[in-house]
């Protein structure tokens, strides 16, 4: 999607959202760049904020083999003691 100079330059609005603010990027912002769904990375730059969309990584499947077989001796925490059943947990 080729854009031109007026489209690369707009006015957006700070709304509160939750506990912070966001920003609501416009359509084409977002399909020419290929953000939708997407990580981005904020870098504060004097009075600006520059907002990069974040590489792509390839996401492992975790799996409890994967998850096992990532433990050793200096990650494995020691077993942990929650007590006598209090309601009417089937143990």
């Amino acid at each position: 999607m080729q854009s031109t100079a007026r489209d690369t330059k707009r006015k957006i609005a700070v709304r509160k959202w939750g506990n912070g603010y966001g920003v609501l990027l416009p359509k084409l912002y977002v399909d020419t760049l290929g953000l939708k769904g997407a990580d981005v990375q904020t870098t504060l730059k004097g009075t600006s904020i520059i907002v990069t969309k974040s590489r792509t990584l390839q996401k492992r499947v975790l799996t409890l083999k994967t998850m096992v077989r990532g433990m050793n001796k200096k990650n494995r925490h020691q077993l942990v003691d929650f007590g006598k059943p209090v309601g009417k947990e089937v143990w």
